[in-house]
């Protein structure tokens, strides 16, 4: 094999490597925002908060 063929040969594996690259960066991108959709407790802590002055609520309105 001489010098071209082997530099195209590596051209072509670049471009195969950078198509999987942006694959696989896609997927990601695709897997973080479904997890982000899947777990809103996890993004608003405000939530526990909320639920736990639900709850002062109703133990002093038992107490009443």
């Amino acid at each position: 094999m001489n010098l071209k063929e082997k530099l195209q040969q590596l051209a072509v594996e670049r471009q195969n490597l950078q198509i999987a690259l942006y694959e696989v960066s896609g997927a990601m991108k695709i897997l973080e925002q479904q997890i982000l959709e899947a777990e809103p407790e996890l993004n608003q802590p405000s939530d526990t908060e909320a639920s736990s002055q639900e709850s002062e609520k109703v133990s002093s309105k038992s107490k009443a």
